[in-house]
C-alpha cells in the first residue's frame, strides 16, 4: 500500500532544487554576476550593448530534458495578441477610465514592436508562436539571438533575432560548486519597458527560495527601482539578499560604501521594510578575476581601485578583538580585507540560506513522511504475521474507516470555513484601502483651492504598502488556523488506528500535515494601471481641466484598478491556495483510508493468504519487519541529526 507514496517521495527528492533569482536594474550587471556565481566565464552574454530581455534559468545539477541542454520557449499567439490588440491590461484600464488617446499610444508602440519583429522573422513568426527551440549545446553567440535585445534599426542583426518572442530560456549544466541542485535565474531589469516581460519576471519569483536584488553602486535605488521595493515587500526577510555591484566604478569605494549602505537601509526604513537584511558590496568584474584568473583583461583603473581598497582594509586584518559579524552587515563589510569582490560572501550566504531555510526543512518534511510510511507498513505487516494472530476485528476496522471518512469531511468543511472568513476580511480590507486612498487624494486636491493642480501627485507606493500589509496578514494568519485544524485531524486519525490495532506500544504514529502558504501576490508587485495613469493625470493638468472632471477620472481609475486587483487576488492567490490545500488534505485521508481497507482484506482467509504469499510468507514477513524496524531507527536518527544541524546552522548564521 506504500508503493505509490514511496515513489512520490523519491520523485519529490529527485526534483528538489533551490531556486535563486537575480533581479534589479537594467544594466546593473546581473548577467556578469550570474556567470561568476555559476563559475563559467562569459557563459551568458554580458558584455554586449543590448541587455538581457528574457528570463534565463540556469539549471545546475538537475535532471535534464531528453536530448537537450538548452530550451527556448516562445510566447503563445494569444499572449502576443493580447498585447497588440488591447495594449495589455493597462490599455484596457486606460479605455475604461476614459484615456482613449493614451491607450491608443500604448497600442501603437506595441504594434511598432510587432512590425519590427515580424519583419525580422518573416514567415517564421507564426511558426514560432507557442513553440520552442531545443539544442544539445549552446554558446554566447547563440544565446544573444534568444535572450538579448538587438538593434531595433537593423533587422539583419543576429543579436536579439528571437528575443522579442522568446518568453523563457532554460540552460542545463553540471557543476561541482553546488552540492544541492540549484536553479539560478537571470531576469530582465524591473524597469524593462516591455510589461509582458515584467509579468514573466514576476511569475518566475513565485517559487523563488532566495532573491538577490542587484543594485548599481552608482545608482542605488533610483526612481526606477520602485519595482524592487514591490518585490522586497512581497518576500520574507530570510529570502532577501542585496548585492551592490560595480563598486569598482566608484571614485572612493572605502568611503562611499558606508554611505551607500546607510542610504539603502534608510530607504528601507522609510518604506517600513526590514532594515537588517544582508547587503553585500562587490564587483562582478573583480569576482571574475578572482574566479577565473582574468588579470590580463582587467581594467587598469578598476585594478587600481581594488588595490587601494585592499590597502585601506589592511588595518582591520590584524584586529583579533573584533567580534564576528553576520555576512552582509556594514560592520562585517568594513572589517574584511579579503573577498572584496563580494562573490564568495554571496555564494556562502546563498549556501547557508539554502541549507537552513530550504534544504533542512525539506529533508525534515520528507523524513517525517517516510517515517509515517514505515510505521504504517510495520502495522500492516504486524497484522499479517500469522504466528501472532493479532489481526484486527473487521467490524472495528469498518467503523474506523467510517470515522476517518467523517473526519475528512469535517476537516474540509472547517478549512473552507476558515478560508472564507479570512477571504472576506482580506477583500474587505483591500476595498477599504482603495476607498481610503481615494478619499485622501480627493481631499488633497480640494483642500487648497488656490494651489495649482500640477503640484498634486498621488502617493501610490503608500497605497501599495497598505495593500501588501493586508495580504501579509492574510498569508500569515490563515496557515496557522488551517494548521490547527490539520493537527486535530491527525490526532483523530491516530485515535482510529489505536482502537483498531490495540497496540500498546503505538508502533504506528500519524504525523500531522503541514499547511501550505498562500502564493505571493504577484499582482501587487507588477506595474498597475494607476502607476501609469497617474502620469497621464499629471500630463492632463496643464490643460487647465476642471477639478470635477479630474476627480471623475481619478474615481474611474481607482475603481477599475480595485476591481482588477480584487479579481487577481481571488483567482491567482485565494483559489490556488484553496485548490492546493484541498489536494493535500484529500491525499492525506485517502492514504489512511486505503491503509485501513488493506487491514480489512486481511480478515478474509483467501486475501490473507494472498498477502502472505506476496509478502514472502511468515519468514519473509519477519525479515521485512526486522528490516523496516532498522529503517525506522535510521529515519529517527536522521530526524534527530537534521534537527541538530538546523540549530547549529542557525547559530552559525
Amino acid at each position: 500500500m506504500a508503493h505509490d507514496r514511496v515513489v512520490s517521495l523519491i520523485d519529490e527528492l529527485e526534483s528538489f532544487a533551490i531556486h535563486v533569482s537575480l533581479i534589479g536594474q537594467v544594466k546593473a550587471g546581473k548577467t556578469a554576476l550570474t556567470n561568476a556565481l555559476i563559475g563559467k566565464p562569459n557563459m551568458l552574454p554580458s558584455d554586449v550593448n543590448p541587455w538581457t530581455s528574457v528570463v534565463t534559468s540556469v539549471h545546475i545539477n538537475t535532471t535534464k530534458p531528453a536530448g537537450a541542454n538548452a530550451v527556448f520557449n516562445f510566447f503563445t499567439t494569444q499572449e502576443w495578441l493580447s498585447m497588440v490588440e488591447a495594449g495589455g491590461t493597462l490599455g484596457e484600464a486606460a479605455n475604461r477610465a476614459g484615456f482613449a488617446a493614451e491607450a491608443n499610444q500604448m497600442r501603437n508602440q506595441i504594434r511598432e514592436m510587432q512590425q519590427r519583429t515580424e519583419q525580422r522573422l518573416g514567415r517564421n513568426f507564426n511558426l514560432l508562436m507557442g513553440g520552442q527551440h531545443t539544442f544539445m549545446g549552446f554558446s554566447p553567440t547563440m544565446l544573444q539571438k534568444y535572450v538579448c535585445l538587438g538593434d531595433e534599426t537593423d533587422a539583419s542583426a543576429p543579436e536579439g533575432r528571437y528575443a522579442d518572442v522568446t518568453k523563457t530560456a532554460d540552460l542545463y549544466i553540471d557543476s561541482d560548486r553546488y552540492r544541492v541542485p540549484t536553479i539560478i535565474q537571470d531576469t530582465p531589469g524591473v524597469n524593462d519597458p516591455f510589461l509582458m516581460r515584467e509579468t514573466v519576471t514576476l511569475n518566475s519569483l513565485g517559487n523563488t527560495d532566495i532573491c538577490v536584488l542587484v543594485l548599481s553602486a552608482q545608482q542605488s535605488f533610483s526612481t526606477v527601482d520602485v519595482g524592487l521595493l514591490r518585490v522586497v515587500r512581497s518576500l520574507k526577510k530570510q529570502q532577501i539578499i542585496f548585492f551592490v555591484n560595480r563598486i569598482d566604478e566608484l571614485s572612493n569605494p572605502n568611503e562611499q560604501i558606508p554611505e551607500i549602505d546607510a542610504y539603502i537601509r534608510g530607504i528601507l526604513a522609510d518604506q517600513e521594510l526590514p532594515t537588517d537584511v544582508p547587503i553585500i558590496f562587490g564587483s562582478a568584474v573583480w569576482g571574475e578575476i578572482a574566479s577565473f584568473g582574468m588579470n590580463a583583461t582587467g581594467n587598469p583603473v578598476s585594478m587600481d581601485k581594488l588595490d587601494a581598497l585592499a590597502a585601506a582594509r589592511k588595518q582591520y586584518a590584524n584586529d583579533k578583538s573584533t567580534e564576528p559579524h553576520p555576512i552582509g552587515s556594514i560592520a562585517y563589510t568594513l572589517a574584511k580585507a579579503q573577498d572584496l569582490s563580494g562573490l564568495f560572501d554571496l555564494r556562502n550566504l546563498i549556501a547557508a540560506k539554502s541549507r537552513m531555510d530550504n534544504g533542512f526543512p525539506k529533508l525534515a518534511n520528507i523524513t517525517q513522511r517516510a517515517r509515517e510510511i514505515v510505521s504504517s507498513s510495520l502495522a500492516f505487516l504486524d497484522q499479517s504475521d500469522v504466528t501472532e494472530l493479532r489481526r484486527a476485528d473487521e467490524v472495528g476496522i469498518t467503523g474506523a474507516i467510517a470515522r476517518v471518512e467523517a473526519v475528512h469531511e469535517k476537516v474540509q468543511q472547517s478549512c473552507q470555513t476558515e478560508l472564507k472568513a479570512a477571504t472576506r476580511v482580506l477583500l474587505s480590507s483591500i476595498s477599504d484601502t482603495y476607498s481610503n486612498f481615494l478619499d485622501h487624494e480627493e481631499e488633497a486636491l480640494t483642500a487648497e483651492t488656490g494651489a495649482p493642480l500640477t503640484d498634486w501627485k498621488p502617493n501610490i507606493e503608500v497605497l501599495r504598502r497598505r495593500l501588501m500589509a493586508s495580504y501579509a496578514k492574510f498569508s500569515e494568519t490563515l496557515p496557522i488556523k488551517i494548521g490547527e485544524i490539520l493537527i486535530g485531524a491527525a490526532q483523530e486519525v491516530q485515535g482510529a488506528y489505536d482502537e483498531v490495532l490495540n497496540n500498546p506500544v503505538k508502533i504506528f504514529h500519524v504525523e500531522p500535515l503541514q499547511s501550505n502558504c498562500p502564493p505571493k501576490p504577484l499582482c501587487l508587485m507588477k506595474t498597475l494601471p494607476l502607476d501609469i495613469s497617474s502620469s497621464w493625470l499629471s500630463n492632463w493638468m496643464p490643460k487647465k481641466v476642471k477639478l470635477t472632471s479630474l476627480l471623475r477620472k481619478l474615481n474611474k481609475l481607482v475603481e477599475a484598478e480595485a476591481m482588477l486587483v480584487l479579481a487577481e487576488i481571488q483567482s491567482d492567490c485565494i483559489d490556488d491556495f484553496a485548490a492546493e490545500n484541498t489536494m493535500i488534505v484529500d491525499g492525506f485521508f485517502e492514504d489512511h483510508i486505503r491503509g485501513l481497507k488493506n487491514l480489512v482484506l486481511l480478515r478474509d482467509k483467501g486475501q490473507h493468504e494472498h498477502a502472505l504469499d506476496a509478502l514472502g510468507m511468515e519468514n519473509g514477513i519477519k525479515v521485512r519487519l526486522e528490516t523496516l524496524s532498522e529503517i525506522s531507527d535510521g529515519l529517527n536518527a536522521l530526524a534527530t541529526r537534521i534537527d541538530a544541524d538546523l540549530h547549529e546552522t542557525a547559530e552559525a548564521t
